[in-house]
């Protein structure tokens, strides 16, 4: 999983070891588009789907990780004062 805020890279890796999954064959990366960031999450069939925002992100990786996980409707993350890291 590469690119992206740090606020978001911390959401997806606490996601994928709550989840107990490794990342194999997929990825997931922050990129520009003409309209603004955005999440592109390649499956490993090689397709990929563009998301606006890490919590559309995060429900399409659930799908081809962890499908036998109940989807989430709420993330709660805190932060540090100085950082990324949780609190």
């Amino acid at each position: 999983m590469t690119g992206g805020n740090a606020r978001d890279e911390l959401l997806i890796r606490g996601a994928l070891e709550l989840w107990g999954v490794e990342p194999e064959g997929v990825t997931a990366a922050r990129e520009e588009t003409p309209l603004g960031p955005a999440w592109r999450v390649t499956g490993p069939d090689g397709s990929s789907r563009v998301h606006p925002s890490v919590s559309g992100a995060l429900r399409h990786l659930r799908s081809l990780l962890a499908p036998e996980r109940r989807a989430s409707r709420v993330l709660f993350m805190r932060a540090s004062e100085g950082g990324t890291e949780p609190g």
